[in-house]
């Protein structure tokens, strides 16, 4: 599962790219794609039609923009398979790690939940900024997680269908959703797994605006205090109407308006 917004141009090229590689690498099983767009204002209905042309791809077009917990409760709502891997959409460690995590489930069947872990060499090559924001987030994550949960923000997450429940319940809808995410597994003492992930070649590192900053700042000081945060996605919600895009997507095949 792929969430999305305003994905950069030929976006829909690496997702077709991953999917073949990924039938390749595992073919004893059924995928599916889902991708979950989060709200984009600049989006191509050229490439979301060249998406939808694969049996294998749901498009899940939200009319609004919520934010990347969102966006994954959304998509992880539609799935149906034993094992969900969400990644970011430029697949920035590549398949491997998606490989990995359902061979963990596999080999571990107590196993929930499995994350990826940033080797050295990923925070070398991260901008100042980013850095110094991921070192925080890792000593508070000895904190108030565990000290065996190595990473939190890494794009790259996999879970057993038996913790769709603790997925679907979280109420951030920020990056940090994550965080909220673990720390509810880990209080309910499930069997979480890592995996090293490294960053691919062509990945190219944004940096946070302040703005951004500052609401991940106020999400992750309410999943610390316990506080309400905003209300979590559940399967069913009214359907949101009147939209252009939604207009033009009516009318291809999978591609589902919410």
């Amino acid at each position: 599962m792929v969430p999305c917004y305003n994905p950069a141009e030929g976006w829909s090229g690496i997702i077709l790219k991953r999917i073949e590689e990924l039938n390749d690498a595992l073919p004893a099983y059924e995928l599916e794609f889902i991708i979950s767009n989060d709200g984009s204002t600049r989006i191509s209905r050229l490439e979301i039609e060249r998406l939808l042309s694969h049996p294998q791809v749901t498009f899940l077009d939200h009319r609004l923009n919520q934010g990347k917990g969102a966006s994954i409760r959304k998509g992880a709502a539609r799935s149906h398979g034993d094992f969900i891997v969400y990644t970011d959409i430029d697949f920035p460690f590549g398949i491997e790690p998606v490989v990995q995590m359902v061979q963990v489930f596999e080999s571990n069947p107590r196993c929930q939940f499995v994350y990826g872990a940033r080797n050295k060499q990923y925070f070398r090559q991260l901008p100042v900024k980013r850095r110094i924001i991921s070192f925080c987030l890792k000593m508070l994550n000895l904190l108030i997680l565990s000290p065996r949960i190595r990473d939190t923000q890494a794009g790259i997450k996999g879970l057993r269908r038996d913790s769709l429940t603790d997925i679907m319940e979280t109420r951030t809808n920020s990056f940090v959703f994550e965080i909220e995410l673990i720390r509810k597994l880990v209080r309910r003492k499930a069997e979480i797994h890592s995996v090293e992930v490294a960053a691919q070649p062509s990945i190219t590192f944004s940096d946070f605006s302040s703005k951004v900053l500052w609401r991940e700042v106020v999400s992750l000081t309410r999943i610390l205090l316990g506080s309400r945060q905003e209300e979590p996605y559940f399967a069913g919600e009214d359907i949101l109407e009147d939209t252009v895009l939604e207009e033009e997507l009516s009318s291809l095949p999978a591609a589902t308006v919410i």
